[in-house]
């Protein structure tokens, strides 16, 4: 029964799942809906063999009267086997604290070590940040930044046009609620177009 209504919404999402994104780089702007567009993130694609690297750096600052109140660097290294991950290092810098997570395929599960601690995961677990479109419908998910694990539901939420600059884009709308909070819209390429997160105010990535 699972099976079947997972092959429902693969087919209702418009088929955005059944791609890979084309090997290159990938620019978006990072915006907050108080403080405006606060910094960019690049996400880089390429194959190794049968396997798909997706790497992502990002760097976003927040000033406050010309005093920086937050800042963040972060940079992720994703390494699928069809649609698993096999492999995640990341390591997230806010301000002057350092956050790093790794993460292993070992038989049926992900081995997960960070801040929040050592998890043994289903196999089918992946990160918190959205990149490819096959782990969309994926749960339970963890954190970048911590590697805590994180229980939400995934709800294909139908096709949507959305527009980059003067051009419109074709796009599967993905909502993820519970411990997550966030909406991803894919492409046909089966990379992310915008995502949105709730984390200290709503906060919007869009490809460039």
């Amino acid at each position: 029964m699972r099976l079947a209504i997972c092959l429902v919404l693969l087919l209702a999402s418009g088929g955005a799942l059944a791609a890979e994104p084309a090997a290159g780089s990938y620019r978006y702007k990072i915006h907050h809906a108080v403080f405006g567009d606060i910094g960019g993130h690049e996400v880089t694609v390429r194959r190794e063999g049968g396997r798909v690297v997706v790497e992502h750096r990002a760097h976003l600052m927040v000033e406050l009267l010309g005093i920086t109140a937050h800042e963040r660097r972060s940079q992720y290294r994703e390494v699928w086997q069809g649609d698993r991950l096999v492999a995640f290092e990341g390591l997230t810098v806010d301000n002057r604290d350092r956050f790093e997570v790794m993460a292993r395929a070992e038989g049926d599960h992900l081995v997960i070590e960070g801040s929040a601690g050592r998890s043994l995961a289903p196999a089918a677990t992946v990160p918190s940040q959205p990149s490819l479109a096959l782990a969309s419908l994926r749960s339970p998910f963890f954190d970048i930044k911590t590697g805590e694990l994180l229980a939400a539901t995934v709800r294909p939420a139908g096709p949507e046009w959305l527009k980059l600059g003067d051009q419109p884009v074709a796009t599967d709308k993905y909502e993820v609620t519970g411990e997550l909070e966030q909406i991803v819209w894919y492409d046909a390429s089966g990379l992310f177009v915008q995502w949105r997160l709730w984390r200290q105010g709503a906060i919007t990535l869009t490809r460039e």
